[in-house]
């Protein structure tokens, strides 16, 4: 049986040779389901006290507000934020609705000073709280000194990820950005294709680390493109003879260190 580390060759092996490293965005290079879970709930603060002396005996609680977005954050994201909107159209329709499952607001919608302040709110809120998963400053910028092209692909608006991009500090880093929002598709439905297509990469070039099997690695695979699920919960583990085909890392350190040829497998 081969040991750890000759498994582990293949892949170090693998990697070398890809000139374009691809990498989804929310929850791979960033905490993003952590900071915009406190953006939400400083929105939910904020509708909570404005209603806090209201005579109404259905006055919404923060845990109201927070199931019933819930629920609209599942209904309305559904579609990849494939049709061009801009971030501020999309929450401005999740906040309106918010409100008005909750009766917090008279039709119409008076946006000026009723939503805007809540878009405020969130964005200065969510800019606080970014926050780079340990180790993706450093390993982009392994990168780019090893010459490789830095393509970040994700889900969202075009808008909201070159924000997060500039504050989180690493936009100098990345070379391209491609969004469902930009391109018009969602990674279940031809994104990486249509990134390979745009770029004239060609897919045994590219490896990509995402975080989602259904949305990243499936998909990226489906293309051909060498795919690595980055998970947190997990132990590293290689899947398959050749250790290519099928494997996660736990960290985005331990994946610079198979780039630096390190070994820190136990």
């Amino acid at each position: 049986m081969a040991t750890y580390g000759e498994r582990i060759q293949p892949i170090k092996g693998a990697l070398a040779t890809k000139t374009h490293w691809g990498f989804d965005l929310d929850d791979t290079l960033h905490e993003f389901r952590k900071a915009s879970s406190i953006a939400a709930a400083a929105v939910f603060e904020y509708l909570a006290a404005k209603t806090e002396n209201s005579s109404s005996k259905t006055r919404p609680t923060i845990e109201d507000l927070k199931a019933t977005y819930s629920q609209i954050l599942t209904r309305t994201t559904s579609n990849a934020f494939s049709d061009g909107r801009t971030s501020d159209e999309y929450r401005s329709d999740r906040f309106t609705a918010l409100m008005q499952a909750h009766n917090l607001l008279p039709l119409p919608v008076s946006e000026g000073s009723i939503i805007k302040p809540l878009l405020t709110l969130y964005r200065d809120t969510l800019l606080c709280s970014l926050k780079l998963k340990p180790g993706a400053s450093e390993l982009v910028s392994l990168l780019k000194s090893l010459g490789k092209t830095v393509i970040i692909i994700t889900e969202g608006p075009q808008d909201a990820q070159t924000w997060t991009l500039k504050h989180l500090g690493i936009a100098d880093k990345v070379d391209v950005l491609m969004t469902s929002n930009h391109v018009g598709k969602s990674k279940t439905e031809g994104l990486f294709g249509e990134v390979l297509k745009r770029l004239g990469v060609q897919a045994e070039n590219m490896v990509f680390v995402g975080d989602n099997v259904k949305r990243d690695v499936e998909p990226a695979r489906a293309e051909g493109i060498m795919a690595v699920l980055f998970d947190e919960e997990a132990s590293v583990r290689i899947e398959g003879a050749e250790g290519e085909k099928g494997w996660k890392v736990n960290s985005l350190w331990k994946l610079k260190e198979l780039l630096e040829g390190d070994t820190f497998y136990k």
